[in-house]
């Protein structure tokens, strides 16, 4: 199979490419933002400094991705770093770009970490992304410590870790951007006249 992409030549409800700050239509093209909440089980964020957990992703194509193991950094910047390198890691460039932040300011929120999905290839509605928090020792991959402390039940009055999807994509998402054919022997796409790109998502001349 090949990539998958948005459109270009699709019409977005709302959106308007050519508006501008204060315009009608700017700023309504939007990429799927995910949230993923993590709680420690004694309403303290450090206490997940020092440990390793890995990230599952999932295509449209329900092909399951697991990235390399994340090392815990008690530094929001550190940690988000370590989150983006390792989603963008992930083979055949199924995440080719998200930017992510982290806040754990407040113990009593947990730690808030936003995952965007900015990449051509990750355009449009996206599964859910799967926190992979159990300990993986010997004879398991990715070997990670795992979160022990995190609150995953609800017995005291805390509430749970969870995955969000906090804001929509607008974009679509079809193979080739629907603007080429796939070349099943390479995994690439054939751009029709006019369009570029891994995913035929530019355009380079009406014709």
């Amino acid at each position: 199979m090949c990539p998958m992409g948005n459109d270009i030549m699709d019409v977005i409800p709302n959106f308007d490419e050519t508006s501008i700050i204060g315009m009608a239509g700017y700023g309504n093209e939007l990429a799927q933002v995910q949230t993923v909440t993590l709680h420690d089980a004694g309403a303290n964020n450090l206490n997940f400094g020092g440990k390793s957990f890995a990230i599952q992703f999932t295509s449209k194509l329900n092909e399951t991705y697991v990235t390399q193991p994340i090392m815990w950094s008690t530094t929001d910047a550190t940690l988000a770093a370590y989150i983006e390198e390792a989603l963008e890691k992930l083979p055949n460039k199924v995440v080719d770009d998200v930017s992510v932040s982290v806040n754990s300011g407040v113990h009593a929120n947990g730690v808030v970490i936003s995952v965007t999905f900015t990449g051509a290839a990750v355009q449009g509605k996206q599964h859910k992304l799967e926190i992979l928090q159990d300990k993986c020792d010997e004879g398991c991959t990715p070997r990670v410590t795992g979160l022990t402390n995190i609150k995953t039940f609800t017995a005291s009055l805390l509430p749970l870790s969870t995955v969000e999807i906090t804001t929509a994509g607008s974009h679509n998402s079809y193979e080739c951007g629907r603007r080429g054919k796939c070349d099943m022997d390479t995994g690439l796409c054939k751009c029709f006249s006019g369009y570029t790109g891994e995913t035929c998502s530019i355009l380079t001349a009406l014709v």
